[in-house]
């Protein structure tokens, strides 16, 4: 199983006042890093008939809340599309393709960023879920997006 763990979260404020930097920044973190490693581990996961799981966010689900994280919330949309290619394309190998989008996940670094006053996600709750979609349980799912709220 490929796991795509990497990313990260900002705050932008409103598309007209935001940084074009921050949008190329959450874009990098969050849809090259998963692209990159879907490539590069893409052979072996095929010989295996294996299984990707990327990260993604409640956030970019229907009803969720994106004001002032467009960057943010484009580049994890970036990330669904990313497994929902790799499902569609990649089943004729037997790879499966799968998402996790949790609401915030509790870290010290969100935390810090959004306060205590959010509702956060714990992280075995997120692991969980991985190992669910990566393993053997998992083994009819694919294009699919578990959201943990």
């Amino acid at each position: 199983a490929l796991i795509c763990l990497a990313g990260g979260f900002a705050w932008t404020g409103t598309i007209d006042a935001s940084d074009p930097a921050l949008l190329a920044r959450q874009f990098t973190i969050n849809v090259e890093t998963a692209y990159g490693a879907t490539r590069a581990f893409l052979p072996a996961l095929r010989v295996a008939k294996g299984s990707v799981v990327y990260i993604a966010s409640a956030a970019v689900m229907p009803g969720g809340d994106i004001s002032g994280t467009a960057a943010y919330a484009i580049a994890k949309a970036g990330v669904l599309a990313l497994m929902r290619s790799v499902s569609q394309g990649e089943a004729v190998h037997g790879v499966r393709a799968n998402a996790v989008a949790p609401q915030a996940i509790r870290t010290a670094a969100n935390i810090s960023s959004m306060g205590e006053g959010q509702r956060y996600v714990e992280r075995g709750a997120v692991a969980q879920a991985i190992v669910w979609l990566a393993g053997g349980a998992g083994e009819f799912v694919t294009g699919q997006t578990i959201v943990l709220a």
